[in-house]
């Protein structure tokens, strides 16, 4: 189990160093078996070290569970419903200035296209750290890479963590792409 460390402290470094989250944003989770792993509330992401991951029980909720990250509820939801055991929760720049215009993000860039095919944008009362978001954006991604919450930000599941990592980041280059051409 000691590789789910190293990956959840190697994509943090990954989304901060390309500037997908600040100090303080974004969270990440593995699955593994019965436990999920989930990087502490007010972590640095960008500089995570092994204390800064929470190991605690897939199913059910546990007294370390208010050390987490306050997304736990969600990521535990989005495990358990798409059986993706990676989740990644970034706050990306354009991704997040497109989702108050868009209901539907379209990359115009071929890559994007090829990758993300089009990406939901929710709009939520409580678009944090709530059932309501637990709910919506585990049901949007059983059908989708990615889920883009107004306001808030994207989140996105996979069988493992960079491919998670590689989907967000290629949403934000097309997001940038689609902004910078006023679209």
């Amino acid at each position: 189990m000691e590789y789910i460390y190293s990956e959840i402290i190697e994509v943090g470094s990954l989304l901060f160093d390309e500037g997908l989250v600040s100090a303080r944003s974004g969270n990440i989770s593995r699955a593994f078996g019965n436990r999920l792993f989930i990087t502490r509330t007010g972590a640095n992401v960008g500089a995570l070290t092994r204390e800064d991951i929470i190991c605690l029980p897939l199913k059910e909720e546990h007294i370390l569970d208010r050390r987490a990250s306050v997304e736990l509820p969600v990521h535990r939801r989005i495990i358990l419903e798409t059986k993706k055991p990676a989740v990644v929760h970034a706050h990306s720049t354009y991704t997040l200035l497109l989702s108050y215009e868009k209901e539907l993000i379209q990359p115009v860039d071929s890559e994007g296209r090829e990758i993300l095919g089009e990406v939901p944008v929710l709009e939520l009362n409580k678009p944090s750290a709530s059932e309501e978001l637990a709910r919506e954006a585990s049901r949007a991604l059983k059908d989708f890479h990615l889920v883009v919450v107004r306001g808030h930000g994207v989140f996105s599941s996979a069988d493992e963590l960079h491919r998670a990592y590689s989907f967000i980041s290629t949403l934000e280059h097309s997001c940038k792409i689609l902004f910078l051409r006023g679209s």
